[in-house]
């Protein structure tokens, strides 16, 4: 599997022709006297354009057809027939008396046991003279079989296939390849006898949205695409339809993730023509089906977004070489392509200590922008469009890098086996504190990383950590704990440096690196809230999800309203309402108290003005305590802040509440994040008011608690209060100094538990207890 580079490679520009209306498929024709023309699908009918200027396409005809985003064309005899999905069944084309004069009719049978043929997604005509109608609003969608070669201009009805839905087919030598987009496969049939359709043979597709499929001209191999968001061009051996084997995938590699989405794959001899909506056009070296390489692109979509715009069709089959392309908003491109080969380097990246192949290793060809990763066996397969020398980078996270000097040559498989000298582990310890006791943190969350590395642990129940199996370098070594507030520092790591300490102020902070029991609740089915590293959405060219989360805390992560990534839509509130519940906090009106959050925003699209709100508010369970309701869009993280004293009367415990919705079916897009949550007062983060150290042990414990502590004041009435990670309170009691020893926990079933004191309006910081 390789990743490749998008720019103008081997693609050059030849001319352009716009259009009001949307365009979708494009197809070519040739005249008997050698004019080539393009055949172009508008929204509102078919464009008829002369390619005799190749540098100046001229349309000569337009025939109006019912409005439809989708249109496919093919040819026959002199003849085009072209399909929509509006009605008025198929369109028929009259090219004989090009460049002069041409004339269009509609054929919309009746057909006995099925109906009257109105809509139809696709067509494919094979090279016996047979159409293939692939989505129609017959037969559930499923082929019919129509002939246009014996009467030319005068479809007859043949038959209908099975009645399963059918995408878009691709036939030769009657077997017949359908893309049941629905169900995620194609299938593979034997349509010799059209009154008898048999089955060969299927397989599933990597996207599961199996849209399009070309064979290759041995009929040997299959490309297909599925049009879904990152989902590849797939390679498939169909030689056995019994026994379909997958060889490769390609993807592009600088907008690799960023939801880009390919449409309709096309061979011509060993290359693939691939309309790439937003990225355009791209060939790819098909002659190595194990390991496809692009080798060309034009990309005719310059915005940078993804989703359904861009290059719909392109078609590479006019005598003279000429790639048509077909771009939704942009046009019609009439492109010169110079296919060449590729450069492949392929070989097996193996342990050096045993010779046993390496699962994982990064393969990068260096001032490229190509990269492999081996897979079983520790083999990979990749290369370039551009012959040279290059340096060859592998490295495995455990292992020293290596780099190889190659040349690459057109046309050739260079082989590059490499094995790589595994790295020397230790052991290293850690210990996180409370820096107010100076005692150690019990159950603190820890993370230690690097860009090869990452390690997440929980402290014991004395703040202690063991790393075990390590390997020297700089690491990022965070720890948290809900209560305190996390930190992050920088340390270096060796057999000679191989202990670190971390001491964290008490208070309540959130930045997300850890995740301390914030909860989504909600009826929306999409947009749930979820913690994670936000993939960015954009909305008329304005960011709707954001794409990162706020500067300057220890990680990337933030929540957001669904993360599933572009196009925007994809994933954000749809239909119903989205929840999300921090954990508690111990909240007194008597020291002033600043409550802090970044929060995003975006509410836009969908019809009429979007009208949706995001309310942030405290409850303690019972009321609730409005901080903000926010209607207009921001496109940006607004750090807010509130003094909770002019808030809220009463100390208690209270967990912020985060509530957005998609009312009225409106399609609006909603989509929204908090990030950098914290409770400050004037010197700092909230501390505990009322200095008390708590024991318990054992801690984690199986059964109860011994709990001690000293109350610092004599005859005074303490609350004691334990709650779980959803704030529910489970216990309480009210004790006096006397009572400084008490068993807790028996009763409680396994989880996480929070004890905390109360004198009057001063609380003492959270001491966390595990049930197993």
């Amino acid at each position: 599997m390789s990743f490749a580079a998008q720019a103008q490679l081997n693609v050059t520009y030849v001319g352009n022709i716009t259009y009001s209306q949307n365009l979708s498929d494009i197809w070519g024709y040739t005249a008997p006297d050698g004019t080539e023309y393009a055949l172009v699908g508008v929204f509102n009918g078919v464009s008829v354009v002369s390619l005799e200027d190749p540098a100046n396409p001229t349309e000569l005809f337009f025939f109006s057809g019912a409005g439809s985003t989708w249109r496919d064309i093919k040819t026959w005899d002199g003849y085009a027939y072209v399909t929509n999905e509006t009605g008025n069944g198929l369109m028929v084309i009259d090219l004989t008396g090009l460049p002069n004069n041409a004339s269009a009719s509609d054929w919309a049978p009746t057909i006995p046991g099925l109906g009257t043929l109105s809509s139809i997604h696709n067509i494919w005509i094979d090279e016996f003279g047979i159409a293939y109608l692939p989505g129609s609003n017959l037969n559930n969608g499923g082929m019919l079989y129509v002939d246009v070669a014996t009467t030319p201009g005068s479809p007859i009805y043949i038959d209908a296939g099975p009645s399963i839905y059918s995408h878009d087919v691709f036939t030769r030598n009657n077997i017949m390849y359908s893309s049941e987009i629905y169900a995620g496969v194609f299938t593979i049939y034997d349509v010799s006898d059209k009154s008898n359709t048999q089955v060969l043979g299927s397989s599933p597709t990597e996207g599961a949205f199996t849209h399009n499929a070309w064979l290759s001209d041995d009929n040997n191999i299959l490309y297909t695409t599925d049009e879904v968001p990152n989902a590849p061009v797939g390679a498939y051996d169909v030689s056995d339809p019994t026994d379909v084997q997958e060889l490769d995938q390609y993807r592009p590699f600088e907008t690799l993730g960023d939801g880009v989405i390919p449409h309709n794959v096309h061979v011509w001899e060993d290359w693939l023509i691939v309309s790439y909506y937003t990225d355009g056009c791209i060939i790819l070296d098909g002659s190595n089906p194990t390991n496809l390489v692009e080798v060309g692109n034009f990309d005719t979509f310059i915005p940078p977004s993804t989703g359904f715009s861009g290059a719909w069709g392109a078609y590479p089959y006019l005598p003279s070489g000429l790639i048509l392309i077909s771009d939704i908003g942009n046009g019609m491109y009439v492109l010169q392509p110079n296919y060449v080969n590729a450069c492949w380097l392929e070989g097996v990246i193996t342990d050096a200590s045993n010779g046993n192949g390496i699962i994982g290793a990064d393969i990068t060809i260096l001032d490229t922008p190509i990269f492999d990763e081996s897979q079983s066996g520790g083999n990979y397969a990749t290369g370039y469009a551009i012959p040279g020398t290059y340096d060859i980078l592998v490295e495995k996270p455990g292992y020293e890098s290596e780099t190889v000097t190659v040349t690459l040559i057109s046309g050739e498989i260079i082989e590059l086996d490499v094995a790589l000298q595994p790295l020397e582990s230790f052991s290293a310890t850690g210990t996180v504190n409370n820096a107010v006791t100076g005692n150690g943190l019990g159950f603190a969350e820890v993370l230690v990383e690097n860009d090869q590395f990452s390690y997440s642990f929980t402290a014991n129940g004395n703040g202690n950590v063991t790393l075990e199996n390590i390997f020297p370098g700089t690491y990022t070594i965070t720890a948290g704990s809900w209560g305190f507030v996390t930190v992050c520092e920088v340390v270096e790591l060796s057999e000679n440096n191989d202990n670190f300490t971390l001491s964290l102020q008490q208070g309540y902070y959130d930045d997300f690196t850890f995740d301390f029991g914030w909860t989504a609740t909600g009826n929306a089915p999409t947009g749930q809230w979820e913690r994670d590293i936000p993939i960015g959405t954009e909305l008329g060219g304005s960011p709707s999800n954001p794409g990162e989360d706020v500067d300057g805390d220890c990680s990337g992560f933030a929540y957001v309203t669904g993360n599933g990534g572009p196009p925007v839509g994809n994933d954000d509130v749809d239909d119903g309402q989205v929840v999300l519940l921090s954990p508690s906090f111990l909240y007194s009106p008597v020291v002033p108290t600043t409550l802090s959050y970044a929060r995003w925003w975006v509410n836009g699209g969908g019809s009429g003005n979007p009208d949706d709100e995001l309310l942030i508010e405290l409850t303690n369970g019972t009321n609730a305590f409005e901080l903000e309701t926010v209607q207009n869009s921001s496109g940006s993280w607004q750090t807010m802040s509130f003094q909770l004293n002019d808030i809220v009367p009463e100390s208690g415990l209270y967990s912020l509440r985060v509530t957005t919705a998609d009312g009225n079916n409106s399609g609006h897009i909603v989509e929204a994040g908090i990030d950098v949550f914290s409770v400050e007062t004037p010197t700092g983060i909230e501390e505990a008011s009322l200095q008390l150290e708590i024991l318990s042990s054992p801690n984690p414990s199986t059964d109860e608690f011994q709990i001690q502590f000293n109350l610092p004041f004599m005859n005074e009435r303490f609350e004691l209060i334990v709650f779980d990670e959803l704030s529910r309170i489970v216990e309480t009691r009210t004790m006096t100094s006397t009572q400084a020893n008490l068993v807790l926990g028996s009763e409680w079933q396994s989880g996480v538990y929070f004890l905390q004191v109360r004198n009057g309006d001063r609380i003492s910081e959270s001491h966390k207890l595990v049930k197993l």
